[in-house]
């Protein structure tokens, strides 16, 4: 069996290219990982963008249906209003009577 002698100096530069080889790596996760999460946190704020966007534009159809609906109720009052104050006592009748109960 041959064995091969090696002195302190060999050992003490193997460990430094060890260290060096450890710090590179180091820092090639850091990046990496930097990267990631500043990629991450584009698709998170992008996500919330669209999402704000998308809540903004269903606010705006909403509005416009609710201004809608109360233009053709108040249509109809105006071109029915006898039906319209029997319809609304008796709407007020029956929730008095419900209140009334408890």
């Amino acid at each position: 069996m041959v064995t091969k002698s090696t002195d302190g100096s060999d050992i003490a530069d193997q460990v430094k290219a060890i260290q060096a080889e450890l710090a590179s790596l180091t820092e090639t996760i850091r990046k990496f990982g930097s990267e990631h999460a500043s990629a991450g946190a584009d698709a998170l704020h992008n996500a919330a963008g669209r999402a704000s966007e998308t809540f903004r534009a269903s606010a705006e159809e909403a509005r416009r249906r609710g201004y809608q609906a109360a233009e053709d109720i108040e249509g109809h009052i105006t071109k029915n209003p006898v039906p319209a104050v029997l319809i609304a006592a008796g709407i007020g009748l029956f929730i008095g009577a419900l209140i009334g109960r408890r």
